[in-house]
């Protein structure tokens, strides 16, 4: 195969936005289309090898994996060797639970369903797995292992057939994403049916190349490259992804890939730099999210965003020591194919089983536990169990006291409306998650026979944008008016805020140490506008969003249990923009004609006793209760809504 000094250009187009973007830099908002751009140039250099291969002295299986184990694995298992020891002194055990069955995925080449499972790729969680970027790595590998055995199969007998096929699989894995990223978004953008058309793209150049040459058009090229920078700077993380959009980036790489011979482009990508961080690019990908998942571990509170770059940048002379000592020897020193092929099974597997080994040993959390004070061994065994509580609604509570999720079914709204025959008005509570904290708080703290929650998780119904455009939650409401005594909204008050630079940021805009907010006016005016719309026909209080902790774990840990109420407060500028928050709603939604409620009042949050203490952790996480934290709460939230049913206050009253 010809050396193309571009393609190495290329690769450093990939890789600097996605260290950037991992690192929280806003100015490369879509830089996560690096990973793209490198699906693209594999599958390119992939069927380029394995189709002159199959065109000349013939194609050998077993030395395509010992290539591809050569130029991965020993890079690999060094990150890997470098990130424990220090996962193993900085992790909580849950976490190190987590990172530990990562590492046995990652061994096995199948670390991208590990993360589906677990977690969204931009979940504030993911920021703080060491070897989340694996999940690449792990796609690659699957498309190793049936794309050249494809080829073998049909490439010989017919090479027009074998285009044809990948260009139907191309169309059908598209046509995949465009269903996953509505209907399971995280599966979409982990697994490889949704992904196989951005590696298919490489493939079909490869083999336009081969067959025509390397174009040579600079309009085109130059529309490749435009098409890479726009992708990089004008998407986010609300960009659906893989879809229709990745086609920007998807199609600029092709055009780049089959075009750019002789053009400015190419002398562009061509130039020393490019190429020199081209060639460390893979090694560079595998430093960058350890350094950074290590940062965001070590210290609770995250640096600022220029330390955050300044360690990502630190990858790339970490690359090119590892490429110059590692890489290179790996790839370069002399062993039959089938030896190198044996000898990285044998190390796949004893990972894998150190990994497992790991995950199952208490000998972490022993050290971990050796180096918090005693007192806090009870804090530390509920803060690792919670992630493992499953946080849904109290179990039987009564016949007509039930979580609906957002189930209008028709046995559903038959069993709604036999209980409203025999109690009279139900007590409805919907929203986003936080409604189901309300929604546990309040069986647990009232004796009202008829309670209904409706909550649906990441969708905030009243708000009608995205995923809940089309929620039919407003339709049952109304439809079943005459049965409800109440409906109580509840949501996250950090989806109503932005940064200083009116960017919405969910969690992340509490996680630093200097806390600058917005409220987010637009998002509170579809909010308002959603409730709104049920006036007349069903009585509403939005119960105003609570103050929300946003304390890490480490944080708790680091005081003594009983020195809480002295030792723990939030920062004066969260308490002051969730007051701001609050009194805003409260004269705003009583304006539209709607009832409202401070949480916040009820509650009245004493960060000193209300997070911890020796007997309870009262958050199972920055801004979700408990179920201890639901009983507490809920009992100082209860006399408020038993007298809103009482005096009709849903109405504006």
């Amino acid at each position: 195969m010809k050396y193309r000094s571009e393609i190495d250009g290329l690769r450093s187009v990939a890789v600097l936005p996605v260290i950037l973007f991992h690192a929280g830099l806003d100015l490369f908002s879509g830089g996560f289309v690096g990973v793209d751009i490198f699906f693209v140039i594999s599958g390119y250099l992939i069927t380029t090898i394995i189709v002159e291969r199959l065109d000349g002295p013939g194609f050998s299986i077993v030395d395509f994996y010992a290539r591809r184990a050569r130029r991965i694995l020993p890079a690999l298992a060094l990150i890997v060797a470098v990130t424990t020891p220090f996962a193993w002194i900085w992790m909580l055990p849950s976490e190190f639970k987590d990172y530990s069955q990562s590492v046995a995925a990652v061994s096995l080449f199948a670390s991208n369903f590990l993360f589906w499972i677990e977690s969204g790729y931009f979940a504030a969680a993911a920021e703080a797995k060491p070897l989340l970027h694996t999940w690449s790595l792990a796609v690659e590998e699957q498309y190793y292992l049936f794309f050249p055995l494809l080829l073998m199969l049909f490439w010989r007998r017919s090479w027009r057939f074998s285009v044809v096929l990948l260009a139907v699989i191309l169309v059908l894995s598209l046509a995949a994403s465009e269903v996953l990223w509505r209907k399971a978004p995280d599966a979409n953008f982990y697994l490889l049916p949704s992904r196989a058309w951005e590696l298919m793209a490489g493939s079909l150049c490869a083999i336009w190349v081969l067959r025509n040459g390397t174009g040579s058009n600079g309009v085109l090229a130059g529309a490749g490259l435009l098409s890479l920078i726009v992708s990089i700077f004008l998407f986010d993380e609300s960009t659906p992804f893989p879809s229709l959009f990745a086609l920007l980036p998807v199609v600029g790489t092709a055009l780049i890939l089959v075009f750019s011979r002789g053009t400015a482009v190419a002398r562009l990508l061509s130039m020393r730099i490019p190429v020199g961080i081209g060639l460390i690019s893979y090694s560079a990908y595998l430093w960058h999210q350890p350094l950074l998942a290590l940062a965001r571990v070590r210290d609770p509170l995250p640096p600022p965003v220029w330390v955050m770059v300044a360690l990502g940048l630190l990858s790339l002379p970490l690359a090119w020591l590892s490429w110059r000592f590692v890489e290179q020897p790996a790839r370069h020193r002399k062993m039959a194919a089938w030896k190198v092929v044996a000898g990285a099974g044998a190390g796949s597997l004893t990972v894998c089983a150190l990994g497992a080994w790991l995950s199952l040993s208490s000998l972490q959390a022993d050290y971990f536990r050796a180096h918090i004070a005693p007192m806090n061994h009870g804090l530390l065994a509920r803060i690792t169990e919670m992630p493992r509580i499953s946080h849904g609604p109290v179990a039987d509570p009564g016949p007509c006291r039930f979580y609906a999720e957002d189930d209008f079914s028709d046995p559903v709204r038959k069993r709604f409306e036999d209980c409203a025959a025999q109690y009279g008005g139900a007590l409805v509570i919907f929203g986003d998650s936080h409604s189901l904290d309300v929604y546990n708080g309040l069986i647990h703290a009232m004796d009202y026979p008829f309670i209904v929650g409706f909550g649906q998780g990441q969708c905030r119904p009243a708000m009608a944008e995205g995923a809940c455009g089309g929620s039919p939650l407003a339709r049952f409401l109304t439809e079943e008016a005459r049965h409800i005594a109440l409906g109580l909204y509840a949501q996250a008050g950090f989806w109503l805020f932005t940064d200083a630079e009116g960017q919405a940021r969910a969690r992340a805009l509490f996680d630093a140490g200097e806390i600058d907010v917005r409220l987010n006016l637009p998002a509170i005016e579809r909010a308002i506008g959603g409730l709104a719309a049920l006036r007349g026909e069903v009585p509403v209080i939005w119960l105003g969003p609570r103050l929300e902790p946003h304390v890490p774990p480490d944080t708790l840990l680091k005081i003594d249990c009983d020195q809480a109420s002295e030792a723990l407060r939030l920062p004066a500028a969260q308490l002051r923009a969730f007051a701001d928050l609050d009194a805003y709603l409260a004269e705003a939604v009583q304006q539209a004609g709607l009832g409202y409620l401070s949480e916040q009042a009820l509650i009245g949050l004493d960060p000193g006793r209300d997070i911890f203490d020796c007997d309870g952790l009262y958050w199972s996480d920055s801004d979700h209760w408990s179920p201890q934290g639901e009983d507490r709460f809920g009992r100082r939230i209860a006399p408020a809504v038993d007298a809103a049913l009482r005096d009709g206050l849903g109405r504006g009253n």
